[in-house]
């Protein structure tokens, strides 16, 4: 067992001995949705400035919307890496920080670009055709106050089964794989293969542009709770971890780690990553009964050996 892991269950321990309440539990996570809120807004106006000065300087409207967004993409996995790698390094005592950061940062990096530029060429693609959605969010009237949280339990269902796809398809498996390989978990340490941040751009994200206009104004708060909630589900910082009470609606740290567990008995529970009642209605639920992170990572599947090695091993013999 490493050092890691016994400084975490040593933490653990101690913070059964003192459960979280609700009220310190919505005070300390308040104040961190506020902060990477304030993160995102900066990478937003960065993104801005980068975007219009590379489009000023003669690149066409793709290339700038290309760079603009990576910028943003890049930016703001920094910056949430650094929000809660900087609550886990400190737990762990200030050790190790490139071990536990390096590698991760890299994958997600090159995740990210690829992802970016299927992004962009799929909007300018669609863009073109001018699809009109089949709802325009300013439209709403009344229901404009309940949006945002019909919009997320909306996207959560989607998720949650495309989610179970990604296991129970052998083919679609080989590129979770990726995602599932990881031990040791981390903020950093929650990347996926970048071909299934396509199959989410298309089974998801494209859809949502027919659907629905700009509904980023009248979520974005959320928005940024949803963005924040895939760095926070895989950090290994039980001080972090919710309330029991608090895991009957949404899926914390430990909650997730349960998904990602090596042990026999947990295999195809708590696919849910943002609302964790939606495991409970499809009975994939396995809510935890203790503040332990299991060992993670797949049995006999050989780790990442490089950058080379992540773009292709799905499609390898050994993926």
């Amino acid at each position: 067992m490493t050092l890691d892991r016994l400084s975490a269950e040593s933490s653990d321990n101690d913070s059964r001995k003192n459960p979280r309440s609700l009220g310190l539990f919505i005070l300390t996570f308040g104040l961190l949705l506020l902060a990477a809120e304030a993160l995102l807004i900066g990478v937003g106006i960065v993104q801005d400035t980068v975007g219009q000065t590379v489009y000023d300087n003669g690149w066409s409207f793709e290339s700038a919307s290309f760079v603009a967004a990576l910028t943003n993409g890049l930016l703001s996995l920094t910056a949430l890496v650094a929000l809660f790698g900087f609550l886990e390094w400190r737990q762990m005592k200030f050790r190790n920080f490139k071990e536990r950061y390096s590698e991760g940062l890299i994958y997600a990096s090159i995740g990210l670009a690829i992802a970016t530029a299927l992004q962009i060429a799929a909007f300018s693609w669609l863009y073109q055709f001018e699809i009109e959605p089949l709802i325009r969010a300013d439209d709403l009237g009344p229901l404009l106050v309940v949006f945002p949280v019909l919009y997320m339990v909306f996207i959560g269902f989607f998720e949650y089964w495309l989610h179970r796809a990604l296991h129970d398809i052998p083919i679609l498996w080989r590129l979770h794989a990726i995602h599932h390989q990881i031990e040791e978990m981390n903020a950093a340490r929650s990347y996926s293969h970048w071909a299934q941040d396509a199959l989410y751009l298309s089974v998801i994200t494209v859809p949502l542009l027919f659907l629905i206009e700009s509904p980023e104004q009248h979520i974005a708060l959320l928005t940024t709770f949803y963005l924040v909630s895939n760095y926070y589900m895989h950090t290994d910082n039980p001080a972090m971890s919710f309330p029991p009470a608090v895991r009957h609606v949404l899926a914390d740290n430990i909650y997730h780690h349960y998904h990602h567990s090596r042990a026999i008995e947990h295999w195809g529970r708590n696919y849910c990553s943002f609302f964790s009642f939606y495991d409970r209605i499809f009975g994939t639920q396995h809510m935890p009964d203790n503040e332990v992170f299991h060992p993670t990572g797949i049995d006999g599947y050989r780790p990442l050996s490089g950058w080379r090695d992540y773009l292709v091993r799905p499609f390898t013999r050994d993926g």
